[in-house]
């Protein structure tokens, strides 16, 4: 399978990519085409099908034009060619990853970037951009399980130049950024949001007053239930079982039925109640910022 090509794709909305680490792992600096921070949020609406596929901006496109010099400019430095590859993980199906070289003996992976100025200074300082950590370790992590390499070369190219940096696998981070990525992953199986972050929301000009006006009324009936709550409490316990007339007030009771336990009907247990669900229902949730 190609890279870049439709089916290339679609196959990632199937899976946690490489280039998908860094927005699960909060690291991510950029946006979309159409001004969408990457977020794990955006991410699990992308896998889904509810955020369509954004249009090729002009970063995109540049990146693209540059992508073969960068890679001869690499291959001319190691003397050998270096062809792209698709690693799929092993053992944790739901993992893949695009790599822009893997060598023929099957000993090291690369990673080619199109860099700026000041991320092409640290490769020359033998660092890299933390952005790009979480992609590299993802990228490992799949071709450890499969090949056993434990390091990659990160070639940063910036104006002509090259900088190469020899890149180790981490055992420890990678492992708590796979229990970050399976969270993930199950929020994509169960159609499941992730948390919102700051960079989910957007700052607005207007609204101001409707919105603290929302909350305080969010807040004056969370006082006027538990007001009610505790009242009720004493009614109950003046009319001892009984239905009772309080001055013109009538209180009292009647039975209803149980709710159904689902759960618990042996019938249903291998049944996929999804089948029978409605239409996503959109919930809107106001809170004050901290």
């Amino acid at each position: 399978m190609q890279q870049n090509t439709i089916e290339w794709l679609e196959n990632r909305k199937n899976h946690i990519g490489s280039s998908d680490a860094p927005i699960i792992m909060g690291v991510s600096p950029y946006k979309r085409s159409d001004g969408l921070h990457r977020t794990p949020h955006v991410l699990w609406k992308e896998k889904l099908g509810i955020l369509l596929d954004e249009k090729p901006n002009e970063a995109m496109n540049y990146g693209k034009q540059m992508e073969e010099p960068a890679r001869q400019a690499y291959e001319a430095y190691v003397n050998a060619k270096v062809p792209q590859a698709i690693i799929y993980h092993p053992t944790v199906l739901y993992l893949m990853a695009s790599v822009d070289g893997l060598s023929k003996d099957k000993k090291y992976l690369v990673e080619i970037k199109n860099t700026n100025e000041k991320n092409h200074e640290l490769a020359k300082e033998g660092k890299i951009p933390k952005e790009f950590f979480p992609q590299m370790q993802h990228q490992l992590e799949c071709a450890n399980k499969k090949y056993d390499i434990q390091c990659m070369h990160y070639w940063s190219f910036y104006n002509g130049s090259g900088a190469l940096v020899e890149v180790p696998l981490e055992q420890k981070y990678i492992d708590s950024m796979l229990q970050e990525e399976e969270k993930f992953w199950d929020c994509v199986q169960n159609f499941k949001s992730p948390p919102l972050c700051d960079l989910d929301y957007i700052s607005m000009e207007a609204g101001h007053e409707e919105a603290t006006r929302l909350m305080e009324i969010k807040d004056l009936q969370s006082s006027l239930k538990r007001e009610r709550e505790k009242i009720e409490k004493k009614l109950q316990a003046l009319c001892d079982g009984k239905n009772a007339i309080f001055g013109n007030v009538r209180y009292g009771f009647c039975m209803a039925k149980g709710n159904v336990k689902y759960s618990e009907i042996p019938e249903l247990q291998n049944v996929n109640l999804d089948f029978y669900r409605g239409s996503p229902i959109k919930r809107w949730t106001p809170n004050f910022l901290k």
